[in-house]
């Protein structure tokens, strides 16, 4: 399913028909986000959106400059560039598609918002349980593909913060429209148990493994390398 179809012929990919699958998106504040975006791009020079004048500036010069994110979230979900007018009405369409196409996470609340990804796509594991559960409570713990450096986010009411909200008010109204449907949606997994993943989980590691065990009792010479011993006799 293409993103693109979320704000085109009525959220319907014509190639597909009538599609009722549903994305699932985690969301962060905007203002964490715009933050977050101004110190990965002091450095991150491989980035197409990568600016040199970003490398020198402070929070509030970025924040009054013409390169701060402007109503991102709104201007994507709405299918607008970063060029356009954004009105009231796109941000309807945005909220729209929310509420139609994703089901909703919230990165603030990362532990609930992944257990209830698993139990709505009733996702189990396949591959090897004992290696996957820890593997994901790492990455509940420490995550992955953080910035390297502390993201510092200046109080509420500072000069810097308030800037940057009133670059942002659209993309603020749908965070706030999400949290309601993160509330609301709870209703979706009514009914499939919590900690789903492990229910009658399987491990195809482990049926590897049994495999090449049984293989190597059957056939022990072929598994040393050796040829098999013969016993001859003349006749």
């Amino acid at each position: 399913y293409e993103s693109e179809y979320l704000f085109k012929n009525g959220g319907q990919d014509p190639r597909e028909g009538d599609p009722r699958g549903r994305l699932f998106a985690l969301f962060r504040h905007p203002v964490d986000r715009v933050i977050s975006l101004f110190n990965y791009l002091k450095y991150a020079d491989w980035e197409p959106t990568y600016d040199e004048r970003n490398k020198d500036m402070t929070l509030k010069e970025y924040a009054q400059s013409d390169i701060i994110e402007d109503n991102w979230m709104t201007r994507r979900l709405a299918g607008l560039s970063d060029d356009d007018v954004i009105t009231g009405q796109h941000l309807q369409v945005a909220m729209d598609a929310v509420r139609r196409k994703i089901l909703v996470g919230l990165t603030h609340r990362m532990e609930e918002s992944i257990e209830r990804f698993e139990r709505y796509y009733q996702w189990k594991y396949n591959v090897n349980p004992t290696v996957q559960e820890p593997c994901r409570e790492s990455l509940m713990s420490m995550g992955t593909n953080t910035n390297a450096n502390a993201v510092i986010i200046p109080p509420f009411g500072s000069a810097e913060y308030t800037l940057i909200m009133e670059r942002n008010l659209f993309d603020l109204e749908v965070y706030k429209y999400a949290e309601l449907l993160f509330q609301e949606q709870s209703t979706f997994v009514e009914g499939v148990p919590v900690g789903y993943r492990l229910e009658d989980a399987t491990c195809s590691v482990c049926d590897e493994e049994e495999q090449l065990e049984r293989e190597s009792q059957m056939f022990p010479d072929e598994q040393s390398g050796e040829l098999p011993s013969m016993n001859l006799r003349r006749v």
